[in-house]
Formats: C-alpha cells, sequence, structure tokens
C-alpha cells in the first residue's frame, strides 16, 4: 500500500520584508501568500530563503511575520536565504522567535536537517545558509534514504545553466538537481518563476510574490500538488492572488 498521501502545497520566497525601498509592499505581499492557504486550499506553506531583507531590521517586523505565521495556522516552513542569514548574528534567534507559533519551522541546522510532518507524510529537507559564497552547497548532504515519505527540498541558491561561465555563489548544478533524492526542489534567489527540473526531479523557483506575478496588483506562488495515483505524481502551476 503507497503510504503517501494527497497533499498540496504553496511555495514562495523573497519576500526581503523588512526592505528600504517599500517595506509596507513586502508586508502586503506576505499577508496576500498567507491568504491564498485558505483560498487554494494548500496543506503547507514553504518560504525558500530572503524571508527578511537583512538582519538589521526591527523588531517589530518580525513580530508581523511571527503573526502572520501564526495566521496561517498550516505547517510553515523557513530556509534562511544569503539576506538573512543562519549565523552567529541571525535574527531567527531574536526575541520574537521565542514565542514563534507551533506550525512555524526554521530550518536551522547548516549541515541539513528534516523537518517529518508524519500527518501529510511529508518530509522536508533543507541546508540553512551561514555564508553566500561559492563555497556553499545547497544540496549538500541530502540523506539518500527514503522511508516511503513524500520529501521535499529546500534550497537556495543560483542555478547554472549548461552555458553559465561565472562560478556564482550558492551554486546549484544541474547534475546535483538530477541526483537528488526528493521529489520536489523548492528553490529561492531569483525574483522570477522559473522550471529547473532535471530529469525525474521536478524543481523549480517561485521568485518573489510580487517579482513572479503577471500584473500589477496581484502576487504570484507556486502550487504544487503531490499526488501518488497521478501521473505525474508531482505538478506545480503558478497561481496569482490578489494583492
Amino acid at each position: 500500500m503507497n503510504q503517501r498521501r494527497k497533499i498540496r502545497l504553496l511555495h514562495t520566497s523573497d519576500t526581503h520584508l523588512g526592505d528600504d525601498w517599500n517595506p509596507a509592499a513586502a508586508a502586503r505581499a506576505l499577508s496576500a501568500v498567507v491568504n491564498g492557504i485558505r483560498t487554494l486550499d494548500a496543506d503547507a506553506l514553504l518560504i525558500a530563503g530572503d524571508v527578511f531583507d537583512n538582519a538589521r531590521i526591527p523588531d517589530s517586523t518580525l513580530e508581523f511575520f511571527v503573526g502572520e505565521m501564526a495566521r496561517a495556522a498550516v505547517p510553515a516552513i523557513i530556509l534562511p536565504g544569503n539576506h538573512d542569514l543562519y549565523d552567529a548574528a541571525t535574527l531567527y534567534r531574536r526575541a520574537p522567535f521565542e514565542n514563534a507559533p507551533p506550525n512555524l519551522h526554521v530550518i536551522s541546522k547548516t549541515t541539513g536537517e528534516t523537518i517529518a510532518f508524519n500527518a501529510l507524510t511529508l518530509d522536508v529537507w533543507g541546508r540553512a545558509m551561514d555564508n553566500h559564497t561559492p563555497s556553499f552547497r545547497p544540496l549538500a548532504g541530502m540523506p539518500p534514504e527514503r522511508n516511503g515519505h513524500w520529501r521535499v527540498a529546500m534550497a537556495h541558491g543560483h542555478f547554472h545553466f549548461p552555458d553559465d561561465t561565472e562560478e556564482r555563489s550558492s551554486p546549484i548544478y544541474g547534475q546535483q538537481v538530477a541526483a537528488a533524492p526528493c521529489d520536489y526542489l523548492a528553490l529561492g534567489h531569483w525574483e522570477r518563476f522559473e522550471n529547473v527540473s532535471q530529469g525525474r526531479v521536478t524543481a523549480y523557483y517561485s521568485g518573489s510574490p510580487m517579482g513572479a506575478a503577471t500584473e500589477r496588483g496581484q502576487v504570484a506562488v507556486n502550487v504544487v500538488d503531490l499526488d501518488p495515483t497521478a501521473t505525474p505524481a508531482v505538478s506545480v502551476t503558478q497561481a496569482q492572488l490578489p494583492l
């Protein structure tokens, strides 16, 4: 008997809360994504890095975020990126996160960790970024063993296309994606929506909520359907939501 449930995930990234350009717009975009959890009937939310724009933002911005994640109600899994590194000065250890709701899960191990959601038959793996350099490999350390659940991996970095000639920080290579022991790879770091699937591994950048939207006044998220009875079992569509 197949152990996996049919589930739906929302995947976004690069919300850049607290940025200097338009912090109110970034906050509205995050709220629109959270609203979409109910309208799109999602089982979990993935934010693949750069939730926050920098480590200098005030506690009020962190409190806003924690409150929005509580409002989300479903499991919310956060992967630190290059703007919100999980280093010695990480904002994820600041006071507002001490009162985080139980549905909020921050990937904090820089060597990689798996967070299990048994009720969803879902395991989420990620590697928290502590330095944004060419030596940081976002997919390194993903365990090969599987337990029959869905495995979704999260990574924040730059995907290298075959014609790329310059090595970038936090590189992700096609062969690494193809060899990754996961069903879906939720990527962050790019502002745009992009399919970088390789072999049997479905891999997408969601883009930032506003950056990936096709029209002003909207945000965009990836809707990831995992269905063991479907062919393919993993499908990804982009949903537009009102801002």
